[in-house]
């Protein structure tokens, strides 16, 4: 990119009353000449061009000894004194047409604008395809002109005009106020020029430019200049972009375009001056520029300018300088100079602590990032990095940070070495995009398996390009690990990464600042310790990069931009008012183009990513809107046929709602129907917690974090112990067990009530005291109706009461009372203890249920035996045996009954016996 500067001349105090006096007369003369004098308006324009020329090389010359960068700024200067020809000739044009007077301005214009500009090319002050192209048009199209000029003015209608235009300048210049005014302009001037003050400053110019030119500095400086010019054009690369730029230049001039537009032009100048009017003011000009130039007194100014002039320019000092000016403009503008910017900080000279480059945390255990010296290397004089293991396993070093452009062409080189036992050695650019917290998200693989030669050092070089998401990067170098167990190294140095597609020379940078500029492109970085700050200026893409605070500093600043601005971090203060604020690098996943943060005018704030759970990608977002935060998830692969999972939390308005369910699609943007849920939880301020679901449950496991003890609530309200479990407590504000229930799987801990059990009118107390507390009975009752079995040992009671009513019996018929009895009697009783009796238990009486020999041992007929509903043997049935016993009793009252009938009929007859005796 060319760099335009206006030219600068720095005068004293003494010089600007000279220039001003000398303005004052030139003046004067103007005035003098005020009746359309054109040949002082060449003759300015002249010098106009001539004083241009002169400070173009007083500034290179002052820039010089100022800078190092002059020559890029000579080259623009040169650029400007081109320019300044071309609107001489731009200025000659429009007097041509304004005024008749055009005819001597056109001609000095065109001469003066093609002397100037073949004087710069022929010195070599310009390279430019503009300048060259003059060259080679301006002689033709002015040699047309001369032609044309000759033809035009030998007509009628000129030669008419010609003698009315002396007639009137005659009038104008034959009174006595011009010859006046001229002999006061002729005596102002001689006043000026001829006083102490101005021959005091012209002695002291002289001697500051003799002291200027003649100091060791300069020629110092003229030698060096002069060694680094002679190498600069003596490379190839300077020889093909001259062989370049003549064959382009052809190209330009030689076309049909080129050809037409030269046609063109002297169609319209030859349209100019084909008029009478013309030729005869021609006519009258060239008198009157006669008439002002033969005076004394512009004879004399003529003499000492053009004397000024000479000696300024003639010396060698100057014609040295305008050789060595010219060659250094075509060195500096080369493509290898100036394209060799080095992205890599630190990336040579290193020194112990090692600064720039990191040891990575993995790999070989051994490994070792070390600053070492070798006679490979500048004759072991030269520091480089050595990466170190005797493992197989990789030792890798990353180099500090750098900014990079998307989609850009870059070269990277470096110089390597390695022991003879590197498996091999590869080098990364690892990039990623602005904002991105990840290490690296693209990597670019510029050597892969790359083995070294282990008898001297090698530059390897390799050109990529860029993508779209790189923004900055790292170049990562890896010792790939010993294929012997034996230490084994790898040396490098002199990295280098740069634009473009061609390697150039490797020069230390360090922390230096660096501006690199080519016909597409300019480059200014600045880098210290891991800081690197730059701007990068390309057509369509201008990169301001800073590592640390970047300001713009100004009473407003304005995007002036049809697409809107994206601020990926920024500290805002002040208001914005109805505006969308988005965060983060767009998405593009799964379809979903949302911002990671968005912030909306309607108070919103969205946050939206894609994230890996549980091995499953899901689309995750979280909206704060209305007083409400919901967050959402959505996953992207099916956990079943047609099954999607989805998850939902609502918070706000006292009430925190979690959902779980299922979609039937993928749904990346939150928008599906048709929500399957599959449970809920709610805890609301006023109507308290909720569960809905086969799965939802309120857990209770104490510390245990693995859940096998404790309890858990279902959503029925189902209490349910964990495998470990043992007990479900309740205990009071004092600490004692009020119920203990017993939740073990195998079922050996009880159900424990430590005060009394209230069940209706049926309590249960802490006194071995069934109670009923209505003074009612107490029922045993079977589920199914009836009474159920009772099982117990000594049974305490003031009356027992048989349920024996007829309107609950069926079938019911006279029982053969001498049946039961002949039962009762066939029973054999026994005497007996218990088995869990102790000495002090008394002697008990009953029949015997034999439930231990096949072939009984004790009678006992079966209607008196009870047994359960399976049939298993209970006991003895005493409501049955105790109403046999009352038949047999009955029975026996019958035979009673019998025996006191035949007493009382022994008894009479033993009577009427005794009567008869005694008769």
């Amino acid at each position: 990119m060319a760099e335009s500067n206006a030219t600068q001349v720095i005068l004293t105090d003494d010089g600007i009353k000279i220039i001003k006096a000398q303005s004052t007369a030139d003046n004067a003369a103007s005035q003098a000449g005020n009746a359309d004098s054109a040949a002082l308006i060449a003759q300015s324009t002249a010098n106009a061009a001539k004083e241009a020329a002169d400070s173009t090389y007083a500034y290179a010359n002052s820039e010089i000894a100022v800078q190092s960068n002059a020559t890029a700024k000579a080259q623009s200067t040169a650029d400007n004194a081109f320019s300044q020809a071309q609107a001489v000739g731009s200025q000659a044009s429009a007097e041509i047409n304004n005024n008749s007077i055009a005819t001597a301005k056109a001609q000095s214009a065109a001469d003066n604008a093609f002397s100037q500009a073949t004087t710069a090319i022929d010195n070599g002050k310009v390279t430019s395809q503009a300048v060259t192209d003059l060259k080679d048009g301006s002689k033709l199209t002015i040699a047309e002109l001369e032609n044309g000029l000759a033809t035009k003015v030998t007509n009628s209608e000129y030669a008419s005009y010609q003698t009315q235009t002396a007639s009137q300048i005659a009038s104008k210049v034959d009174n006595g106020a011009f010859s006046a005014y001229q002999t006061q302009t002729a005596d102002l001037l001689a006043q000026k020029v001829a006083t102490s003050d101005f021959s005091a400053y012209q002695a002291t110019t002289a001697k500051s430019i003799d002291n200027k030119v003649s100091s060791n500095d300069f020629n110092t400086y003229k030698t060096q200049t002069a060694d680094l010019i002679d190498d600069k054009v003596s490379s190839s690369e300077y020889a093909s972009d001259k062989t370049q730029t003549a064959s382009e230049i052809a190209d330009r001039v030689s076309n049909s375009a080129f050809s037409t537009y030269k046609t063109q032009t002297a169609s319209q100048i030859a349209q100019k001056v084909d008029n009478g009017a013309f030729s005869a003011y021609q006519t009258t000009t060239a008198d009157l520029i006669a008439q002002k130039v033969a005076t004394k007194d512009f004879s004399a100014y003529q003499a000492t300018t053009a004397k000024e002039i000479s000696s300024k320019v003639e010396s060698s000092d100057f014609k040295t300088y305008q050789t060595q000016t010219a060659d250094m403009i075509a060195s500096k503008v080369s493509k290898s100079d100036a394209n060799n910017v080095n992205l890599i900080p630190y990336s040579s000279h290193f020194t112990t602590p090692l600064t720039g480059w990191t040891l990575m945390n993995w790999g070989a255990t051994d490994r070792k990032l070390l600053v070492t010296t070798h006679t490979f290397y500048q004759n072991g004089t030269g520091a480089l990095l050595y990466l170190n293991t005797a493992q197989n396993g990789t030792a890798a070093a990353g180099s500090n940070r750098f900014p990079l452009l998307p989609n850009t062409t870059y070269t990277f080189q470096f110089k390597a070495f390695a022991s003879s036992n590197v498996v091999g050695a590869n080098v990364y650019l690892l990039s990623r995009a602005y904002g991105s917290t990840s290490d690296y998200d693209t990597v670019h693989g510029l050597f892969k398996n790359l083995v070294t030669s282990p008898s001297q050092i090698d530059q390897y070089t390799v050109t990529f390009t860029t993508g779209a998401n790189d923004n900055e990067g790292y170049i990562r170098v890896d010792n790939i690990g010993s294929n012997n167990s034996a230490s084994s190294g790898l040396f490098f140095t002199e990295l280098k990464l740069e634009l473009g597609d061609t390697a150039t020379p490797y020069v230390y940078g360090g922390q230096d600042s660096m501006i690199a500029q080519t016909s597409d492109d300019v480059l200014i970085k600045v880098s210290k310790d891991e800081l690197i700050d730059e701007i990068n200026l390309q057509a369509g893409n201008t990169l301001i990069s800073s590592s640390g605070q970047l300001t713009l500093a100004a009473d407003t600043i304005y995007f002036d931009t049809k697409k809107p601005v994206i601020i990926p971090s920024a500290n805002i203060t002040g208001t914005l008012n109805g505006k969308t604020i988005n965060a983060g690098s767009q998405l593009n996943q799964y379809g979903n183009t949302s911002y990671p943060l968005t912030l909306s005018p309607d108070g919103s704030v969205t946050s939206t990513s894609f994230e890996t759970i549980d091995t499953e990608i899901a689309a995750l977002r979280t909206v704060i809107k209305d007083g409400t935060v919901k967050t959402n998830l959505r996953g992207m692969t099916p956990f079943a046929t047609g099954m999607y999972s989805a998850a939902d939390v609502s918070l706000g308005a006292g009430q925190l709602a979690l959902l779980e369910g299922y979609s039937t699609s993928q749904d990346p943007k939150f928008n599906a129907t048709g929500l399957k849920t599959t449970g809920y939880a709610i805890l609301d301020a006023s109507a308290g917690l909720s569960l809905h679901g086969t799965t939802q449950a309120i857990n209770f496991s104490g510390t245990d974090q693995d859940q096998t003890t404790g309890i858990k609530m279902n959503s029925y309200g189902n209490i349910i112990g964990y495998s470990n479990a043992t007990w479900w407590r309740i205990t009071s504000n004092s600490g004692s067990n009020i119920a203990n229930f017993g939740i073990d799987s195998a079922g050996s801990n009880v159900i424990q009530f430590n005060r009394e059990l209230d069940i209706g009118n049926f309590h249960i107390n802490t006194g071995h005291t069934f109670t009923s507390a209505d003074s009612g009975a107490i029922h045993f009752a079977k589920g199914r109706g009836g009474a159920n079995d009772i099982y117990a040992g000594t049974v305490h009671y003031t009356s027992l009461v048989k349920s024996s009513l007829l309107s609950v019996k069926k079938d019911v018929q006279k029982a053969d009372t001498a049946y039961w009895a002949q039962l009762v009697n066939s029973i054999d009783l026994a005497t007996y203890q218990y088995k869990t009796d102790d000495n002090t238990s008394h002697l008990r009486l009953s029949s015997i249920v034999d439930d231990v020999n096949v072939t009984k041992q004790w009678q006992l007929p079966d209607v008196f035996i009870s047994r359960d509903e399976d049939g298993k043997l209970c006991g003895v049935d005493d409501s049955v045996l105790l109403n046999a016993t009352l038949a047999t009793v009955q029975e026996q009252q019958k035979e009673i009954d019998q025996l006191n009938g035949h007493n009382m009929e022994l008894e009479a007859r033993l009577n009427k016996l005794e009567a008869k005796l005694n008769g």
